[in-house]
């Protein structure tokens, strides 16, 4: 514990200072995070009886601890710091001026025409010692030609004037040289592709209402929405046409990223999207009201669910009257809907009349196995394991309900009926029997007079059902695995 601290008030009053070379060098090409992590940190440093843990400075930041782990190791690359622990995160800040100065000792003689031609290209003013290094390190690591990185300089030049600094030139270059670039040819090739692209750029710009001309970054996005996206010119400016309010290639970014993630691609897939993207917002109103959930944003439940589920082929009514099922079942949320929405398609009901059927097709079939279970003597609910037997009955083995019936009746008084009505179904099945005249043939007691006939309609018409009788009818649906009935 310390004898002697400042107090609150006398901290409060007291003042961070930041190395002018801070300012100067790197405040430049700092982000606003970035910014904010280096200034709040040397406060904390300043002032050790301040809360200084990870936590609350993430918080004080508004940033994750991934985000303020990548701000340090940037810094740290920087000279600005050393990240002593990356687990738990720990930092240590450095002396500006010790950064400034080369870590490592290079043979002059290597760098003389290097030196020389970088200085020329800056005419106004003197390069520091620190920038001649940090160019040498790249140079070094990244195995590229001298005269590459000068020409790599001027293009840097060219768009941002003189005054671009060394961190914005050495990104470019990192940014080249994932791409394959290292020599004299590989830059010529690479102003090339940006000089081809010139007359999409300004068609681009164009849609943008753009007058200026385009920044590295911007050059770089329309080669990836053309390169590595597959996106043509004209489907680029379909995209830019569908912007609402200002217009920008930030924004333009976005448009086409959500574009490739929805896999919508030519000029005509992107104006069916725009028609239908109303029709969407409406539709996943409607379902989520119907499921009985709200979201502020809906575009990631268009993304997710609604354009998934249309584009399987459903119906806009079908899914609402499934989140209309869904809700009175007790499945209310969209990826528990997503599940049964999964087991209709494999189904192949894809429509409300479809699906109502198949309902009324599974409500009929409990009222079967009701008359089954009251056959036996008994009464009580329908559950999932009479509905799986009852389907191996009828399905699989392939009796009819008559011949179900007679063995429930013989099975009455049994303390395990189901157990008894399988045993006797599966010794006819053995034995040949396959209706009523053959088991009792096989001395089998005829059923009761005045026994109660199976209902086996199937009311189509019927469209309100109960939530035990939704969940009946999604124990039909093979693989529905997800949903808790």
């Amino acid at each position: 514990m310390s004898i002697v601290r400042f107090s609150s008030d006398f901290l409060m009053e007291s003042f961070t200072l930041v190395d002018n070379l801070f300012i100067n060098e790197h405040l430049p090409y700092c982000d606003d995070k970035q910014l904010k992590a280096y200034i709040y940190g040397l406060y904390l440093c300043s002032a050790p009886q301040k809360d200084n843990s990870l936590e609350k400075m993430c918080s004080v930041l508004g940033v994750d601890e991934k985000e303020l782990a990548a701000i340090y190791s940037d810094f740290e690359d920087a000279g600005l710091c050393r990240v002593v622990s990356r687990q738990p995160l720990e930092v240590c800040y450095l002396s500006l001026k010790r950064a400034m100065q080369p870590p490592k000792k290079y043979k002059s003689e290597k760098w003389q025409d290097f030196n020389r031609e970088l200085q020329r290209l800056f005419p106004e003013r003197m390069l520091t010692p620190n920038e001649y290094n940090e160019y040498y390190s790249f140079l070094d690591s990244g195995k590229m030609e001298q005269a590459a990185m000068l020409m790599i300089v001027q293009y840097c030049i060219d768009l941002k004037g003189t005054s671009v600094r060394y961190p914005y030139i050495l990104t470019v270059a990192r940014a080249w040289a994932e791409d394959g670039v290292r020599t004299v040819s590989d830059v010529e090739r690479k102003l090339g592709e940006y000089e081809a692209q010139s007359e999409d750029m300004r068609a681009v710009l164009a849609a943008l209402g753009r007058k200026t001309g385009a920044e590295l970054e911007e050059k770089q996005m329309l080669q990836k929405w053309t390169r590595s996206w597959g996106y043509t010119l004209p489907a680029v400016l379909a995209a830019a046409a569908s912007l609402k309010g200002g217009k920008s290639f930030k924004r333009l970014d976005a448009r086409l990223d959500e574009f490739y993630r929805m896999s919508v691609f030519t000029t005509e897939d992107i104006e069916n999207y725009n028609k239908n993207a109303e029709r969407l917002r409406d539709l996943a109103v409607r379902i989520n009201k119907n499921l009985g959930v709200y979201y502020g944003s809906l575009e990631h439940v268009i993304e997710v669910y609604t354009v998934p589920w249309t584009t399987k082929g459903f119906s806009d009514e079908a899914l609402v009257t499934v989140a209309h099922y869904c809700f009175i079942s007790g499945i209310r949320t969209l990826e528990g809907m997503n599940s049964v929405v999964n087991s209709f398609f494999s189904q192949g009901l894809l429509t409300v009349d479809a699906i109502n059927g198949f309902i009324a097709e599974q409500v009929g079939q409990d009222e079967r196995i009701k008359a089954v279970i009251a056959k036996t003597g008994r009464t009580r609910a329908v559950t999932r394991s009479d509905r799986e037997q009852y389907r191996t009955w009828s399905a699989v083995w392939g009796f009819d309900d008559e011949v179900i019936l007679l063995a429930a009746e013989m099975s009455a008084g049994n303390p395990y009926p189901s157990s008894a009505i399988n045993r006797l179904l599966s010794d006819w099945k053995a034995a040949g029997v396959r209706t009523v005249a053959d088991a009792k043939k096989r001395g089998a007691a005829a059923p009761a007079a005045g026994g109660d006939a199976p209902n086996t309609s199937k009311n189509f018409e019927e469209r309100d059902y109960t939530p035990d009788q939704f969940k009946a009818a999604l124990t039909g649906i093979e693989g529905l695995k997800d949903v808790d009935l």
